[in-house]
């Protein structure tokens, strides 16, 4: 069956460059509309195939979410039909899931106050009829997913592998509980990163934080198990002060940096609000205190109007000391790209 129709999510502050890595796979893609505030469907020329295997092979950026569209119902007023009818368009394309792996159901209604939908009604209803299909529910780390978005009047009904989602989060709202010790909102940018890069970071080692006040990135930090050099001229969170694992540097990064004459970290991180230049400078430097093949999580800061091409040239001048693995627009970032890099 060639799938002809996918559903993106997107941020709204990104959804021109978004639309770009679509279009730059199939030129002929065309937006059908907006169903949401950064959801869109996209009609294809070349088919959901082919695109998906092209975001494999280069990861967008900017996309955060991907399904294909399986089918489209036309909603009628009767809860119940309708749960039959989303169930029927399920049972239909069933054959597309594989009884050896874990499934989930990601369900999303455009307009949740007023529809007439109960919060998990459809999710109930297709999960219920899988199990007793034999095949195996796994909400958290599912391996295929059964997508459905509800607006007013329609219904889009979609099954895909969880790894070519982009996401394994429903439209990529990656959602992380918050914690009593949680010094800052910034902790989820950095937990976010390490699961969507799929990061295996060492158990223990020293890592290097720059900008690190008031320490959430910190704190992540030494709760994998790492000491941390948290460099800052301002202070710290009073409840780093008593951790020994802590050593806090009451400076700047320029000021700290030329004074490691060894390479002796095995992680850096970088979260500086600072201008993308004078970022990417910095880091460059850094580069000469890791260890050879040690892992560097940076955030690019962009302004408005800045996008993929001072992006480009960010990674044009960090490959001089780096691998780029990856670049992404993260769930948790604001106006600013987290990067994934290798010394």
């Amino acid at each position: 069956m060639s799938i002809e129709e996918m559903m993106i999510t997107v941020k709204p502050e990104s959804l021109q460059v978004s639309l770009n890595e679509i279009f730059a796979v199939d030129r002929e893609a065309k937006l059908v509309r907006w169903l949401d505030e950064g959801m869109g469907l996209i009609r294809l020329r070349v088919g959901y195939e082919q695109v998906i295997t092209a975001l494999r092979k280069r990861p967008p950026i900017f996309l955060q979410h991907v399904f294909p569209v399986c089918d489209t119902l036309t909603l009628e007023q009767s809860v119940d039909e309708d749960l039959q009818q989303i169930l029927g368009a399920v049972q239909a394309q069933v054959a597309l899931l594989d009884k050896s792996k874990s499934f989930s159901i990601q369900t999303r209604i455009t307009q949740p106050k007023q529809s007439r939908f109960k919060r998990f009604d459809i999710n109930r209803v297709v999960s219920e009829w899988l199990q007793a299909e034999g095949y195996a529910l796994d909400v958290k780390n599912p391996e295929q997913v059964v997508s459905i978005v509800v607006d007013s009047e329609q219904a889009y009904v979609g099954i895909s592998r969880t790894a070519d989602n982009l996401s394994s989060w429903a439209g990529g709202h990656h959602r992380f509980k918050h914690e009593e010790e949680q010094i800052s909102r910034a902790e989820f940018k950095l937990l976010e990163a390490i699961e969507a890069f799929d990061i295996q970071l060492p158990s223990r080692g020293l890592a290097l934080d720059l900008g690190a006040s008031p320490g959430g990135w910190t704190r992540v930090l030494l709760q994998r198990g790492f000491h941390v050099f948290a460099i800052d001229p301002a202070d710290l969170h009073p409840s780093l002060r008593k951790n020994h694992n802590c050593k806090h540097f009451k400076q700047t990064a320029q000021v700290f940096l030329p004074n490691q004459a060894e390479a002796d970290f095995d992680l850096l991180v970088n979260d500086m609000r600072m201008h993308v230049r004078e970022s990417v400078d910095l880091m460059l430097e850094a580069a000469d205190v890791l260890k050879p093949g040690a892992y560097a999580i940076m955030t690019l800061k962009l302004r408005k109007k800045q996008g993929l091409k001072v992006i480009e040239q960010a990674v044009s001048h960090l490959q001089k000391k780096y691998q780029v693995l990856r670049v992404k627009e993260l769930f948790h970032n604001r106006s600013e790209v987290t990067l994934l890099l290798q010394k």
